[in-house]
């Protein structure tokens, strides 16, 4: 009997020890599986200090320590964003993400002829971060206070008064453009290399008008150098509850709502897209990063993936109607 019982505690040590043996293994592949496994790059279509590079840092100083990696924020500005996306679609590191505005996304695809990428088959959505009013600013010294007024101004100086855009075939360029369409009024288009740009331009009394998100005029507003005429979303912004609407001023149905969200190459796993959707969205519904989001003229959107691809699906066909109808060339 003694042997008998030797002889099954030796088979069940066996098969013990094979059952430990397939745990450790599947343990180590899951470790080696694991994602991040190195530092985590996000690159930003916009240059430092711009409205998308400010909502890339305040969420990239949280994610690190939600993905336990380090994030570093990697600014690629120029060619209306398009550079920055390219260098994510081409990344092959499995590490770059990209905080991405409109205009690459769902502008580029109709304005230029050659784009090396093709942003609903190489980038997957992962999360839509935030919207941001684009205001219609112009200097104090230009003497309207309305979006009527100022059309009235530019009908009878056509093509006299200039306005600035963050970059040609930008979603400020396409606002102004779009105003122009609607309302028959003209004015001369300026191009500049991002918000920061365009606003100092505006501050120093270069251009008179600008269209663009809230954050990059705010310091021109403390200062009193421009006054705001309208926000370009198609419902009044939370930011600015009391700033009407270019819709609300006799052009229904205008919209040209800026947004920031972020895209990985369309190699990457869809446990990986999913993963970073709940993180980012950890972040930015969290108290700190919402206010400061706030502050600085955003509004948290948040959603699935699938949500944020239909947006740019829709968003994508109603810009072609504008670029074409309009004309509008890339640089």
């Amino acid at each position: 009997m003694r042997n008998i019982c030797l002889r099954c505690g030796g088979l069940w040590g066996r098969r013990l020890m094979a059952l430990l043996a397939v745990v450790s293994m599947s343990m180590g592949a899951h470790a080696q599986n694991a994602w991040p496994t190195q530092t985590v790059r996000l690159v930003v279509s916009a240059p430092a200090g711009s409205s998308v590079d400010i909502v890339a840092r305040l969420v990239a100083d949280k994610l690190g320590g939600e993905l336990g990696q380090t994030v570093i924020v990697d600014n690629k500005a120029g060619a209306g964003g398009t550079i920055a996306t390219d260098a994510v679609v081409k990344a092959r590191d499995g590490h770059t993400l990209l905080l991405a505005y409109n205009g690459p996304i769902t502008v580029a695809p109709s304005l230029f002829s050659k784009l090396p990428y093709a942003p609903q088959r190489d980038l997957l959505p992962v999360i839509l971060a935030v919207t941001q009013p684009n205001v219609l600013a112009v200097r104090t010294d230009l003497k309207v206070n309305s979006v009527g007024e100022l059309v009235a101004l530019a009908k009878s100086q056509p093509d006299k008064i200039d306005y600035a855009s963050v970059g040609n075939g930008s979603l400020s360029h396409l606002a102004m453009e779009l105003l122009k369409m609607k309302s028959g009024m003209s004015m001369l288009h300026i191009p500049f290399n991002g918000g920061p740009a365009a606003a100092l331009a505006l501050g120093r009394g270069d251009v008179k008008v600008l269209f663009a998100a809230l954050s990059n005029v705010q310091p021109l507003l403390r200062d009193g150098k421009v006054r705001l005429l309208a926000v370009s979303n198609a419902k009044r912004s939370a930011v600015l509850p009391d700033l009407p609407t270019v819709a609300e001023q006799g052009y229904p149905e205008f919209d040209a709502t800026t947004w920031n969200g972020f895209f990985v190459p369309a190699s990457t796993p869809k446990a990986v897209v999913a993963q970073l959707n709940t993180a980012i969205g950890k972040i930015l519904v969290s108290p700190e990063v919402k206010q400061k989001l706030l502050t600085a003229g955003a509004e948290v959107a948040g959603g699935s993936p699938e949500q944020f691809a239909t947006l740019i699906k829709n968003e994508t066909a109603a810009w072609k109607g504008v670029i074409e109808r309009v004309g509008i060339k890339p640089d």
